[in-house]
This record gives structure tokens, C-alpha cells and sequence, in this order.
């Protein structure tokens, strides 16, 4: 179905028998819903931007009754203003009115004038009369086929964007493999008074298995249920991979790049969208303390030992360009990266290997080929279009106690996929036998 398992349906009616049928029909089918009346805009949230929604319904009834468009629009422009947060992700707008023609057009100049920072991906016009019964009294009931009309009629009005479709089934499918994974990491033992007692234990060995036994003993309650919910996660990721695989979703049209065609493989995206794609691929941007210790940290470090200079080697530059050297080298900065076996922080090995590397301009990519060089994707390093150009020729070894002495704590921390990559490159440059001949 494509209406949102997740809690994120609104629906604001002034009457509350008028949205009762709606009300009813989900509550059957049990979709978790909002509900708000219209003109008491004290019971909105108080914190639109903490509002997430998918899906809107909102009512025209109380407003259409001999009134002009534009005012019937201005009405609602503090409701919106209340319940949308500023960019939302996107979210469709379903009005309920007989008058579809007379409002688009006003709408849309009035969230592209007055409320551009809450405009929905898709305004739909229904009409209630399609869906609902009206009774004697102004009583509405839902019809047998209401929500299969709702649900086909939605699906329709979403065919020129078909990828929210898709990402309101993909947002169902990781909603009830969160609840699958719940369920099976809970169940272990009976409910009964020594469930949470015994669930307890399966959180805390779940996170020694990360942090190893003499760390563990060093952590919080609250850091050791990160480190098993992280664990979890790896699990959960499987089960939503696996649902996604078995072609669970929503069908979605056209996925193309026109400019990758039309330029011979050439895409149209900006390196300002690429590196943000980029960071939120491989980068986790959170606080760090200067006793964290997690493979793919990465410290900023001064330059004591001129390594700066043995990674921007000058035998890769060409003779005729010294500059360009110079220049790479005012527009970099050191950085280690924490490039540790997990499994030797689980097995309490009590050191932490780094691995060298720059930050540098992105257009630098071209001058770090050799084989000893990782260059990452462009990445946005705290605004910025940055790369992170490691050199596999410089490892180090410290100790947990000589990290936190020198109180360096890390700014940021690449994902394990990309670590996993730069591990696997590193271990070539190591394997690698080589031959003698003449």
C-alpha cells in the first residue's frame, strides 16, 4: 500500500464526524494517523520542524462556503505554516474540494510567494463526495471500496513522481523491518518478571563483542547500548536489503540522467550535489570524545615530522610546474586515519594503527595516481569540496594512552564501506610479492 505505515499521515478537519470515515478506514487497516481541527491552531505542534509528515489531508469545507479562492488560501496559510516543517522531506498535499480548477493555480503561487519553504512535492485535489456517504444530519460513512479508491487514485496522481512512490514503500519496508528486528533480538527469553533482567544481558554482550572486554568496562550504560544497537544494525541493514531485492516496492519510472546521455557519459550533477551525496554516503559527522576509539576516526594532526611533504611527493610533479606543488601544499592538511581491525579493539589489543593522509582541494585528484595512494570520493568536509588522499607507504602504531595524552580527538569518522575499500587496497599494496628480472 502506499500510504505511510510510519505515523506520518496528517489530517486537519474543523468537524470531527467529517473526518471520521478517514479516521475509521485507517484505524481499520491500522495506519497510525495525526489528527488536528483546522481552527484551534493552539493543538498544532509547537515545533513544526519536528512534525515529519508524508502525507496532508487537508479540508476546504470550512472555507469553501461563498468565499473567493484567494481567501479561502489565506486561511490556510497559517495551518501549513504550523504543521510543515521549513524544506520538509518531501510530501503530498491531499485537499479535500469540489473545486479543483478555481484553487491550483492560487495555491501555487501562494507556496511559491508566501510559503516556498513548506511547498509540498504534489498537491492533489479529491473529492470527498467519491470516497464518503452523506447522511442526514452531516453525517459521513465510508464506502466498502474507500481506501482501495484513495490508494488507486493516489497512486495515479503520482505517476509524473514516481520516485516518491518509491520512497514512501522503501520507508514502509524499513518501518517493519525495524519492528521485525525488535521482535527477534527480544524474544530470546519469555516475558516474565526476569525479561528485562535477561534482554539486558543480550545488549551487554552484544556490545562487548564491539568494544572488547577490558573497554567495556569503561562504558556508560548509555555508551554500551550504542555500541549494541550498532551491532543490531548490521542485521536490520540485511533484512531490508534482502526485502528491497525481492522487488518490494513501488514501481518508479525513467531512472536516468538525460545529461548523461545527451553529454556521452558526462552526468549532470554539479560537484556541489556530488559531494554531498558523498559525505552522507561515507561520512558520520557527530561530537567525539578523546577516549573514542573506532576504525575510520579521522585527526586532524600538526606536522611535526614533515610528513606533509613525503605525501605530496615531488617526484609525481611534473618539473616544468613547481608551483602547482606549492600550491597543493598551502591548500592541505594532515589528517591520521584510524585504520584498526575491528576485531582487535573487540579482542582488547590496546593499540591504534593510523594511516596517513591529506585533505586537500578536490581538483588535486589528478596529481595522487601512484598505486601507494587511496583518493577518496569527492566529499563536503564541513562545507567544503574536499578529497582525503591517504598514502599507504606511511603507517603508525600508537597506544590507546599515547591518543589520549596527546588529546587529539577526531572531527569526523568514515563509514565502514569505505574503510572496508581502503583496508582491502592496503593489504594489496602489502601482498603484493613482485618478481626480479633482467
Amino acid at each position: 500500500m502506499l500510504l505511510p505505515n510510519n505515523g506520518r499521515i496528517v489530517i486537519v478537519d474543523d468537524l470531527i464526524n467529517e473526518a471520521q470515515p478517514l479516521i475509521t478506514i485507517f484505524s481499520k487497516k491500522r495506519i497510525p494517523f495525526n489528527y488536528y481541527q483546522g481552527t484551534r491552531i493552539t493543538d498544532f505542534p509547537e515545533n513544526p520542524n519536528e512534525n515529519c509528515l508524508r502525507i496532508l489531508f487537508l479540508d476546504l469545507n470550512i472555507f469553501e462556503t461563498n468565499q473567493d479562492p484567494k481567501t479561502v488560501i489565506s486561511a490556510l496559510h497559517p495551518i501549513i505554516k504550523r504543521i510543515v516543517p521549513d524544506n520538509p522531506s518531501p510530501y503530498v498535499l491531499i485537499i479535500w474540494s469540489k473545486k479543483t480548477k478555481d484553487y491550483a493555480d492560487e495555491l501555487e503561487e501562494h507556496f511559491n510567494n508566501k510559503l516556498q519553504s513548506k511547498k509540498p512535492a504534489k498537491t492533489i485535489f479529491l473529492n470527498k463526495n467519491k470516497y464518503f456517504d452523506l447522511f442526514e444530519g452531516g453525517i459521513w460513512k465510508e464506502k466498502e471500496d474507500s481506501l482501495d479508491s484513495i490508494s488507486v487514485d493516489l497512486k495515479l496522481e503520482l505517476e509524473n513522481i514516481s520516485v516518491l512512490k518509491a520512497l514512501i514503500g522503501w520507508e514502509n519496508i524499513v518501518h517493519e523491518k525495524t519492528n521485525e528486528t525488535i521482535g527477534e533480538f527480544s524474544s530470546f527469553y519469555p516475558i516474565n518478571p526476569d525479561w528485562d533482567k535477561n534482554t539486558k544481558s543480550i545488549i551487554f554482550h552484544l556490545a562487548k563483542s564491539v568494544a572488547g572486554d577490558d573497554d567495556i568496562e569503561t562504558l556508560d550504560n548509555k555508551q554500551k547500548l550504542a555500541k549494541a544497537l550498532g551491532n543490531i544494525n548490521s542485521f536490520l541493514s540485511d533484512k531490508v536489503e534482502t526485502e528491497i531485492n525481492s522487488k518490494n516496492l513501488e514501481e518508479i519510472l525513467d531512472i536516468k540522467d538525460p545529461e548523461y546521455d545527451k553529454q556521452r557519459k558526462k552526468d549532470g550533477l554539479t560537484i556541489k550535489i556530488k559531494s554531498r551525496i558523498n559525505e552522507k554516503l561515507h561520512v558520520s559527522n557527530r561530537l567525539f570524545n578523546v577516549t573514542d576509539f573506532e576504525q575510520g576516526h579521522i585527526y586532524p594532526i600538526k606536522d611535526y615530522d614533515q610528513h606533509l611533504d613525503r605525501i605530496i611527493w615531488s617526484k609525481i610533479f611534473s618539473p616544468e610546474n613547481p608551483s602547482k606543488l606549492d600550491e597543493i601544499r598551502i591548500n592541505s592538511s594532515l589528517i591520521q586515519l584510524d585504520i584498526t581491525p575491528v576485531c582487535d579493539y573487540s579482542q582488547d589489543k590496546n593499540y591504534v594503527r593510523f594511516l596517513y593522509g591529506i585533505i586537500t582541494k578536490h581538483e588535486h585528484s589528478k596529481y595522487f595516481k601512484s598505486q601507494f595512494y587511496f583518493c577518496s570520493p569527492i566529499l563536503n568536509i564541513f562545507g567544503e569540496e574536499k578529497i582525503l588522499v591517504f598514502d599507504f607507504r606511511f603507517i603508525k602504531t600508537f597506544t590507546k594512552k599515547e591518543i589520549i595524552e596527546k588529546g587529539i580527538i577526531p572531527s569526523f569518522k568514515l563509514r565502514k564501506e569505505i574503510c572496508t575499500d581502503i583496508q582491502s587496497q592496503l593489504a594489496n599494496q602489502i601482498n603484493r610479492p613482485g618478481i626480479s628480472n633482467l
